[in-house]
C-alpha cells in the first residue's frame, strides 16, 4: 500500500514538473519575438515595468524564469535596479496563472491530451507546429501528473496517522499558520518551482488531507520559498543583480507577514471572492492570486525607497572587479532569442572598435600621427575586443547546448564566427602597428612609394570591413556577395605589391627590418581580407 502511494506520489509529480518545464520552454519558442521586444519598452516608469512583469512571466509560465531572466539583465546593465524591481512586482502576478490553469478539472483526459500532442509532433515538418505541439504536451503531463497524485494521496484518507501529521500543520492558530507558511517555503526551495507546489498543495486540499486554511497558509509561503532561485543565480552577480534578488525576497517575505497577521480577516475576505466549499481549487488560485496583487499594489510606491535602501546595505561593486564590456549574461540563457537579438548589437559594437582601429592607422599613414602615439591606443582596444569574443562565446555557446530552434541556432552560429573573425581581425590590425612600430623604433623609414602603397591597400582592406559590417548589420545577402568583388581586387593588389617589392629586393640592396617588416605588414592586409572573406562565406552560403 505505502509503495504504490509513493510510486504514484512520486511519478505524478515527476510528470507535473516534466510537464512544466516543455510548456515553459515552448511557451518561451513562441514568445520569442514579443521577448525581444519587450526590453524597449521598459522605460523608468515603474508601472509599464510591472505589466511586463506580468506579460513575460504568463508567456513563459514561470516566475523563476523570469526572475533569473531579470536578475541577468540587471547583471548585464541592460535594466536598471528601479526598472527590475518593476518586472519582478509583476512577475508575482504573472505567475499566479499558472493556479488557474489548474482549475481547469480535465485531469482525466491529460494523458490523451499529451499522448495525441507527442504523436502528432512526430508528423509535423514545421517547427512552429512542432514546438505548439511539445507545449501541448507539456500542459496534458501536468494535470495527468496531478490525477496521478490525487489518486495516490487518496488512501491517505483512511489513515489515522496521516491525518494526525497533516493535522500538525493546520492553520488554526497564528503559529499554525506560521508553520504552514514555514513548510511551503521550504517545500517550494527544495523543489525550485513554486507552481509544483502550488499543484501538491492543491491536490492535498481536493483529497481533504488539508483544510482552506492550511492550503491558504502553505501558498503563501510558497511566494517565500520560489524565491531562493534568484538568490542563488545572484551570487556571482553584480552588486545591482544582488540588490534586485533581495528585494524579491524582501518583498514577498514582507507581503507573508502582513498576510499572516490578518489571517482570519484575509480569509474571510477571500471566501467572499471564492467560495472554498463549492470549488476548493479555484478558492486556493483565488488566495494566490489577490494576495500578489495586493503585495504588489502595497509596494509600488515604495519601489524608489526600497531601491535606495538597498543602494546603501548592498556593498557597489569594488573598483577592480572584472569589467564586463557587454550586455550579456548567462542568466540571460533561457531566453534565447534575447541572447541572439543583443549579441548582434554586441558584434556591431565589435565592429565600431575595429573601425576606430583603422581609423588610427589611417592618420599615421596620412602622416597626420606618429606611430609611437597611437600603439598603445589600439592595444588597450584590441584587449577589451578579446573581452567581447569571451563575453559573447561564453553566453553563445551556451544557449547552443540548449533547445534552439532553427533560425535561432543558425543565427547564433553566424554570429560566432563573425565575433571570432572580428577578433582576429583586430589581432591583424596590431600587429601591423606593432610592426610600424618597430621600424620607426629602429630609424627605419618607408620611401613614398612603398607608404603609398600601404596606405591604398589599408583603404581598401578598411572599405571593405565597412561593407561586411554594414552587410552583418541588416543581415543581406546580396551586400555579402557584392563584396567579393573587392575581395579578389585587394587579392590582386596584394599580389602585384608582394611581385614589385620582391623584385626590388633581388635588385636592390636594403634593410633586413624594411624588407620584412613591409612583407609582414602586407601579409597581414592579406589575412585580414581572408578572415573577413570567411565572413561572406558563412552569410552567403558560399561552399
Amino acid at each position: 500500500m505505502y509503495l504504490d502511494i509513493l510510486f504514484k506520489v512520486l511519478g505524478g509529480l515527476g510528470l507535473f514538473l516534466y510537464g512544466m518545464e516543455n510548456m515553459s520552454k515552448g511557451m518561451q519558442k513562441m514568445a520569442g519575438e514579443r521577448l525581444k521586444k519587450i526590453l524597449a519598452m521598459l522605460t523608468t516608469n515603474r508601472f509599464m515595468a510591472i505589466v511586463m512583469g506580468v506579460f513575460v512571466t504568463a508567456l513563459v509560465q514561470s516566475s523563476s524564469v523570469s526572475t533569473v531572466m531579470t536578475i541577468g539583465f540587471v547583471n548585464a546593465s541592460l535594466l536598471t535596479l528601479k526598472q527590475a524591481l518593476g518586472v519582478i512586482l509583476g512577475a508575482n502576478i504573472g505567475t499566479t496563472i499558472t493556479g488557474w490553469i489548474l482549475v481547469l478539472k480535465i485531469g482525466k483526459y491529460g494523458l490523451p491530451m499529451a499522448g495525441a500532442a507527442a504523436i502528432s509532433s512526430m508528423f509535423f515538418t514545421s517547427e512552429k507546429a512542432r514546438t505548439r505541439a511539445m507545449t501541448i504536451m507539456g500542459l496534458g503531463l501536468i494535470f495527468f501528473g496531478l490525477e496521478l497524485m490525487s489518486n495516490g494521496l487518496k488512501p491517505l484518507r483512511s489513515m489515522p496517522e496521516f491525518v494526525a501529521l497533516f493535522h500538525a500543520f493546520s492553520a488554526d492558530t497564528y503559529i499554525g499558520v506560521l508553520k504552514a507558511a514555514a513548510v511551503g517555503a521550504l517545500l517550494t526551495a527544495v523543489v525550485q518551482s513554486s507552481s509544483a507546489t502550488l499543484g501538491i498543495t492543491i491536490t492535498l486540499a481536493v483529497q481533504g488531507l488539508i483544510d482552506y486554511p492550511t492550503a491558504v497558509a502553505l501558498v503563501l509561503g510558497e511566494n517565500v520559498g520560489t524565491t531562493i532561485t534568484a538568490l542563488l543565480a545572484s551570487l556571482n552577480g553584480t552588486a545591482n543583480a544582488k540588490r534586485a534578488a533581495y528585494a524579491h525576497t524582501i518583498i514577498n517575505i514582507l507581503g507573508v507577514l502582513w498576510a499572516t497577521t490578518i489571517f482570519r480577516f484575509y480569509l474571510q475576505f477571500l471566501e467572499n471572492v471564492v467560495d472554498p466549499d463549492n470549488n476548493i481549487t479555484a478558492a486556493i488560485a483565488s488566495a494566490h492570486t489577490i494576495f500578489n496583487v495586493l503585495n504588489v499594489c502595497l509596494f509600488i510606491p515604495f519601489i524608489g525607497y526600497l531601491a535606495d535602501f538597498l543602494c546603501k546595505i548592498v556593498k557597489p561593486d569594488s573598483p577592480i572587479a572584472k569589467e564586463r564590456v557587454t550586455h550579456l549574461d548567462i542568466l540571460m540563457a533561457d531566453t534565447p532569442s534575447v541572447v541572439v537579438d543583443q549579441t548582434h548589437k554586441e558584434i556591431l559594437a565589435m565592429g565600431s572598435q575595429i573601425k576606430n582601429i583603422f581609423m588610427r592607422l589611417d592618420n599615421v599613414f596620412a602622416g597626420r600621427d606618429r606611430i609611437d602615439s597611437q600603439v598603445g591606443k589600439i592595444e588597450k582596444i584590441e584587449d577589451k575586443l578579446d573581452i567581447y569574443q569571451k563575453e559573447i562565446s561564453d553566453v553563445n555557446f551556451h544557449i547552443l547546448n540548449g533547445t534552439l530552434d532553427n533560425a535561432n541556432t543558425e543565427e547564433t552560429r553566424e554570429n560566432l564566427q563573425t565575433c571570432d573573425e572580428y577578433e582576429t581581425v583586430s589581432d591583424y590590425l596590431l600587429r601591423i602597428a606593432k610592426t610600424l612600430k618597430k621600424m620607426e623604433d629602429n630609424g627605419i623609414e618607408l620611401n613614398q612609394y612603398k607608404r603609398a602603397t600601404l596606405n591604398q591597400l589599408h583603404t581598401n582592406v578598411e572599405d571593405l570591413f565597412d561593407d561586411i559590417n554594414r552587410a552583418y548589420e541588416l543581415r543581406d545577402r546580396d551586400m555579402f556577395i557584392s563584396a567579393i568583388r573587392k575581395c579578389n581586387y585587394i587579392k590582386d593588389e596584394y599580389k602585384r605589391a608582394r611581385a614589385e617589392h620582391l623584385e626590388h629586393v633581388s635588385e636592390n640592396v636594403m634593410p633586413a627590418m624594411l624588407s620584412t617588416g613591409y612583407m609582414d605588414i602586407l601579409n597581414n592586409y592579406r589575412r585580414i581580407k581572408d578572415h573577413l572573406y570567411n565572413i561572406v562565406e558563412v552569410f552567403a552560403k558560399i561552399n
